[in-house]
């Protein structure tokens, strides 16, 4: 399954020297691992299928965070407000943390890529998975930053669902702040399908903490160019 995945992702998927060729590829952006908090802020209010999911899931876990608040609607006999609000808000988020960097890896891994490396950056607040010199398109490029969002999100709702009234309140808060946790996903997503009906490609030097966006040029750009 992994070799079928590898090899349908690879198919004319450029090298890095191949992009390097400005006759047939566009560098769109050098975005620093210094600038992905400001990158993201910039995207927050784009309307795009990412960040429009990502806003629904906040606004919903927001409102069922204060509905299933213990003693609002239902009596609890021990509400245990503080304790519930470290578990949410701190604890559950916190052991997420693994799982969500793996399911940004397992893709990744699946496609090929052997230099993978987990970084942070705690002013700016972010965790980080990079494939070091590695070429992604905007199908893995989709499946490696949505997976985590995806699953995640599925499986607190499917719990929240399923279990008592004050887990409920506890897991609502979760999927909350993990939802926020998505936010730097939906904005990388948000730039790739901002150029409509063509592909790009990316690709990082973890080393120089840089991440690289081309895509084809058109036949006008490559004619200009020759002129």
């Amino acid at each position: 399954m992994a070799g079928i995945f590898n090899f349908v992702l690879m198919l004319n998927k450029p090298t890095i020297e191949e992009l390097g060729d400005s006759s047939v590829y566009s560098k769109e952006l050098t975005l620093r691992y210094s600038d992905i908090a400001h990158f993201v802020v910039g995207r927050l209010l784009t309307a795009s299928l990412p960040m429009i999911l990502l806003w629904i899931v906040l606004l919903a876990s927001a409102v069922m965070s204060v509905v299933f608040w213990p003693g609002l609607i239902k009596k609890l006999h021990e509400p245990q407000i503080i304790k519930g609000l470290l578990t949410g808000t701190v604890l559950i988020p916190l052991l997420l943390v693994p799982l969500h960097e793996l399911l940004h890896l397992v893709p990744f891994r699946l496609a090929g890529a052997s230099d993978i490396r987990m970084g942070t950056d705690l002013r700016q607040g972010i965790i980080y998975i990079t494939a070091h010199r590695f070429v992604t398109g905007k199908i893995l490029l989709s499946i490696v930053a949505m997976t985590p969002f995806t699953v995640i999100t599925a499986g607190l709702i499917t719990t929240i669902a399923l279990c008592p009234v004050w887990w409920q309140w506890v897991l609502s808060l979760s999927l909350f702040v993990h939802t926020t946790m998505c936010a730097g996903d939906a904005a990388l997503m948000t730039y790739a399908n901002s150029f409509r009906g063509k592909e790009v490609y990316t690709w990082d030097d973890a080393d120089l903490m840089e991440a690289y966006f081309y895509i084809p040029c058109s036949r006008t750009d490559t004619l200009q160019q020759l002129l």
